[in-house]
This record gives C-alpha cells, structure tokens and sequence, in this order.
C-alpha cells in the first residue's frame, strides 16, 4: 500500500470540505524478549499501523484516529474529526505550519538489519545480558525484567497547505535490573542502552554494569547531613536534565510553569553548563527529519554557557508569541494530535574525564542514581532526591552510600555547576535526555 497516497487522499477528502488538515500514518512492527533464570518468560512480536486525522476550520481542531484502513473506517475517521473540530472553540493561533524544506541528510535513525534479526537472536542477546550480569559478581543473586526490545516503523505525514514527507526509523533497547545480595541486604542497579542500531547494543556491557553497581552498593550506610559536592554519574545527569527540559518549553513559560520565567537574556547557569536540544544528531533515538506537523527539525541552544537564550516551539506557541517553531511538535503515537516536546535533549560535554572530575573532589557524593519521589518541581525550582552512592575522601571513591538525599533549589545548582565531563550519556526513559558526570558544589545532602 502507497501510504503517502493514502495520505494524500484523506487530505484532499477534507479540503474538498472546505477546511484545513492533516493526516498523519504510522506503520511499523515491535517485538520483546523478557527472560529470568535462563529461560524465557514473556516473548512478543506484533505489527500495527494507525491513521491519525487532525482538522482545523477558522481557528477550531478536531481530532480522529484508527486502525482500520478499509474506505469506510478512513472516511468514518475523517469525517468525525470534521465533525469535532466544528463543535470545537475556535483559537485564531490554531493553524498547520507552512511548508518548509527539508534538508536533505541522512540521520542514521533506520537500521534495515534489524528487519531481519530471527527472533532466536533476540532471545540470545537477552540471555546475553543476563548472563554477563549474574557474571559481573559472585554477590549478585538474581536479576529482573531482563529485557531486549526493538521496533521499526514508517511515518507519513501530508497537510493541505502543501506538505508531503516520509521517513523510516527503528529502535533498539535492552536493560537488566541487577539484585545483590549480602547476607540480609539486597541492593538494585540497572544497566541499559539503545540505539536505533542493534550492532551498537554490546549484551556484556549492559549486563555488567548493573552487576558491578549492585555489588559496590552492598554495605552502604548514610553520611551525616551536610553541605557539600555532589558529582552526578551521566546517569543521574541525564535524570536532572529531564526535570529541566520540562522548564524549557514556551508552554511552560506561557502559562507560568517554569521556575525561568522571566530570565531570557539573563545567566541562570555557570558559564560551564550548556543546554540544548538537537532533533537532527545522528544516531539520535529522538531525530527524525521532520516533526510531528511536518516542521524541519533542528539543533536548539537554550543555555549557552549560563545564559538563557531560547525555548522549544511548536507551531501553536510560536504562533502566540509570532515567533517560528523549533521543530518540536512531537508524536506518542497516531492516536494523539501533535505536543510540544523535546527531541535529544541534553547537556552539552566538556573536556574533562569522570576520573579528573572526582580526583579533584576532597570530600563529597557521587551519585550513581537517584529516585525522584516528587521532590522534583520544574514551576517552583525545588530539587529534592533520593541517591544512592559512593563516598569521595581525597579524590578517591571509598565506601558506599544510601538512605540520603541530594537537595538544592535548581537555579542555585545551575550556578554552583563547577566541572563537566566527557562522557556523554543517553537515557530513553520519558523522553531522550542525556548528560555528562558533573560536580555540583553547595548541595544539601540528608542523611542522618
């Protein structure tokens, strides 16, 4: 089937109406391997594909979706999100972006390879990564949700105001939760990665690095409530960085949601820390050439070396403040109309290596992961969390650390940012966010 036609015929059908649209198709095939104790637990591979339908008449929006691609279901969805977007409110900034061009470069975001990896393969792989996490330490008991999943998918997007693109993109992702155990103590750590390339994928590391982490946290004890450094893992960066990118976004600032409002132009950061949001890094597990309305993508630089400098926009912000998007209109799926969203967001590396960052710590927390239990607050600025892991006396890590908590308000963490690292870390959970390890200094951390 010719799904950019298909595409093509929805929209005509709506202007034939006499109001704007948008249709948007996404097919693609997902599959998953959970394994535990040598064996297969849970196994799935199944193919879909979903027509989403948006329509806009003087400023009002509909929205339809469905599975069903014989005529009558398509006309049936069409024809309902006609229906809904003229009992809708009218908003004069709700309109479809006009076309733009599309660069033409290839984003390495489709493996054709893993179309073909045989499902013994997948399950290999898992087992894989739980073998090399059993492996890692003699005190590691068990593991859970060891997983490996991937999928492939085709996106189609055509609006009446002249846009027509397709693109293709896959992704695979595998991740373990190490348990260790001690006697009466037991510690968890987990080990991941992803990429739209499965040949990036490396079982044994995965695996070992939840192994290892679950074992160094054995023995951990909390330290005495102090002021100090924290040096956050790339882990627990890319943790803080998702909270930030929530108070980011020109939505946010719109409705006074962001603990920046206010503070364009001004220095909210240390001049080490830079923040951006890149829709086009290759190899991104967020790039694609186009956004979710059809928008070219794009690198966007919100802090540069401290300073606030910009927010991300789709279509409706920008069309609030007369601005242009950036590129981050943003699809969960064909079942919901575009949202404001980041795309690979993150803060940029230095030059330093994690080994010289901790070295020149006399005393402090590294922070191997942290729990957000709703300390986190993009509106106010509290940052609040749980951490576990290890102590740092003399440039050294030493004994491990848990039962305490790393608190700051964020715009005074910003500032008191002192070093960044180089080793650049992805995490796809919630969103793409990624960070560097990075020293901290004038923390709270809560202990006893």
């Amino acid at each position: 089937m010719d799904y950019l036609q298909l595409a093509e015929d929805v929209v005509k059908r709506v202007a034939a109406q006499g109001a704007e649209a948008e249709a948007y198709i996404v097919v693609g095939r997902e599959s998953q391997v959970q394994v535990d104790r040598g064996k297969v637990e849970k196994l799935s591979h199944a193919g879909s594909k979903g027509l989403g339908v948006r329509v806009i008449v003087n400023g009002r929006m509909g929205y339809a979706y469905t599975s069903d691609f014989s005529a009558a279901g398509i006309e049936e969805t069409w024809r309902a999100a006609l229906a809904l977007a003229r009992a809708a409110d009218p908003d004069e900034h709700r309109v479809l972006p006009d076309p733009q061009p599309i660069p033409e470069e290839d984003l390495e975001v489709f493996d054709p390879a893993l179309e073909q990896v045989p499902m013994e393969e997948k399950i290999a792989f898992a087992l894989a990564v739980e073998e090399a996490t059993l492996g890692a330490d003699p005190r590691v008991a068990l593991t859970n949700r060891c997983t490996y999943a991937d999928s492939v998918a085709g996106v189609y997007l055509v609006n009446s105001r002249g846009f027509a693109g397709h693109y293709r993109h896959s992704f695979a992702v595998s991740y373990v939760i190490a348990i260790g155990r001690d006697g009466e103590e037991q510690t968890m750590a987990f080990g991941l990665d992803a990429s739209p390339f499965l040949a990036n994928l490396d079982p044994q590391a995965i695996g070992q690095e939840a192994g290892e982490k679950a074992a160094r946290l054995l023995g951990g004890r909390p330290v005495p409530t102090q002021e100090g450094t924290v040096v956050f893992s790339p882990i627990a960066t890319a943790e803080l960085v998702g909270a930030l990118a929530q108070a980011l976004t020109a939505e946010a600032m719109q409705r006074g949601r962001s603990f920046l409002l206010g503070k364009m132009g001004q220095d909210v950061a240390s001049d080490v820390v830079s923040l951006l949001d890149n829709g086009r890094l290759r190899r991104g597990l967020a790039s694609a050439p186009f956004d979710g309305e059809g928008v070219p993508t794009r690198a966007t630089r919100l802090v540069d070396e401290g300073v606030l400098q910009a927010v991300l926009y789709d279509t409706y912000t920008a069309r609030r403040e007369g601005r242009t998007s950036t590129g981050n209109a943003a699809r969960s799926s064909h079942r919901t109309p575009p949202t404001l969203a980041p795309t690979n967001f993150y803060l940029q590396p230095g030059s330093l290596s994690p080994e010289e960052i901790i070295a020149d710590v006399e005393q402090g927390l590294y922070v191997l992961s942290t729990m957000n239990t709703g300390g986190i607050n993009p509106v106010s600025g509290d940052y609040s969390v749980a951490a576990r892991g290890l102590w740092i006396e003399k440039g050294r890590l030493t004994y491990p650390v848990n039962e305490v908590t790393v608190a700051a308000p964020l715009e005074r963490l910003l500032k008191q940012v002192r070093a960044v690292g180089n080793d650049l870390r992805f995490v796809p959970f919630g969103g793409v966010f990624g960070g560097p390890t990075i020293r901290v200094d004038g923390m709270t951390i809560g202990g006893r």
